[in-house]
Formats: C-alpha cells, structure tokens, sequence
C-alpha cells in the first residue's frame, strides 16, 4: 500500500511586537526583522487576516500619541504588504498611551511601550 499522506502543518496565529525608538515611527532593523520572521512563521498555512495594533508610550499628550501610534500601526502594516500580506486583509487600530505594555507615571518614557501589536490570523 502507498504511504500515509504527511500530515496537515498546525497553523496557529502568530503574535509579535514591533518596537519603535522614542517620537518614531519608522522601522529600524531590528523591526523589519521582526515583521519578516513574523510572516515567514504565518505564512506556512497562509494569513487570513492581520491585525496591527499601534501604541506609544505616556511621554506625549494623548492626542499626539494617538497620531503617533496611528503612525506606527499603518507603517508596520505597509512593511506586511512588501512582504505579502493582502492590503485588504490587515485592520489597524491607534490605542495610544491606553494600553501600556508596562505601567508608567504621565511623562514617563517607557521603550517597551513604543510598539506595534501585530497578530496574523491562519487560514
């Protein structure tokens, strides 16, 4: 008899952040690298959706931070596209100084709060 078929790879949702320098918004290298290990692992069983959630961390006023993590959220999701994700499968949301990876006082510069959330969803 033939073999048995290989079995299906386990395609789960790959979760990673991508962290900023302090008032940016562009990638450095290490963030590029992060976002291309990321779609690499997803890209196994194939990416449904994306999901990049933008933060900042509580040393701006609130409305500057939104713009900046807005900032962040939509140049993360630019870098999924050159790496080929489906522009039309990614949702950005801008939270922010509201959900801080770490507690900080008002002011307070916090570098592991200067993220992108991203989460790709398997097929």
């Amino acid at each position: 008899p033939p073999p048995p078929p290989p079995p299906a790879p386990v395609c789960n949702d790959v979760a990673f952040p991508v962290y900023f320098d302090w008032d940016k918004s562009n990638l450095t290298t290490q963030a590029a690298d992060a976002i291309a290990a990321g779609v690499a692992r997803a890209s196994r069983c194939g990416i449904a959706s994306a999901n990049v959630g933008g933060h900042a961390d509580k040393s701006g006023n609130r409305k500057y931070n939104v713009g900046l993590s807005s900032r962040r959220a939509n140049i993360v999701r630019g870098e999924l596209v050159n790496r080929g994700v489906s522009g039309a499968v990614i949702s950005t949301e801008a939270f922010g100084e509201t959900a801080p990876a770490v507690q900080t006082p008002d002011g307070a510069r916090e570098p592991l709060n200067r993220r992108a959330v991203v989460v790709l969803h398997a097929r």
